[in-house]
């Protein structure tokens, strides 16, 4: 039996972007023959995945393939630290440096929300890929009760 392999326009627009190192979106649309606001569409989401890069010279948007990341068979296993070792540590350097308790529990808070703000992006795209609609909420949800801790 002979396989076949489905390909589809967004296939052409990544073999497209293997060819060439960088191509202007417009040029792109125009070499896929379809329209620039529907490649624009596949742009935005492969932009979000990840998996191609855009860019700007003054007003033009020029889009290009990211580099596949080499997966090793190693993986590096950070150790894990909950988030009372981490208050724990944040208070033994605060008490080391003479820092006030009172301060440096307001200290802590503002620590913990930077920490989670970094965080919030990853949050919320994690989110949407596990296809949760109340992302908003859940993270208000998250936010408080990491900040209960």
């Amino acid at each position: 039996m002979v396989e076949e392999t489905i390909t589809t326009s967004v296939d052409s627009l990544i073999d497209l972007l293997k060819k060439v190192s960088k191509i202007e979106l417009e040029e792109a649309a125009n070499k896929l023959e379809m329209p620039v606001s529907v490649v624009q569409s596949w742009v935005d989401f492969l932009v979000e995945e990840r998996i191609i890069g855009l860019e700007y010279k003054f007003t033009t948007p020029f889009i290009y393939l990211n580099k596949p990341h080499n997966q090793t068979s190693e993986t590096i296993e950070a150790p894990e630290v909950s988030i009372d070792q981490f208050k724990d540590d944040f208070k033994k350097k605060a008490t080391e440096k003479q820092i006030p308790t009172t301060q440096t529990i307001d200290l802590w808070k503002n620590h913990l929300l930077q920490k989670l703000e970094k965080k919030k992006d990853l949050f919320f795209r994690e989110a949407r890929k596990r296809g949760f609609f109340n992302q908003e909420e859940l993270w208000i949800e998250y936010r408080k009760k990491i900040m209960e801790m």
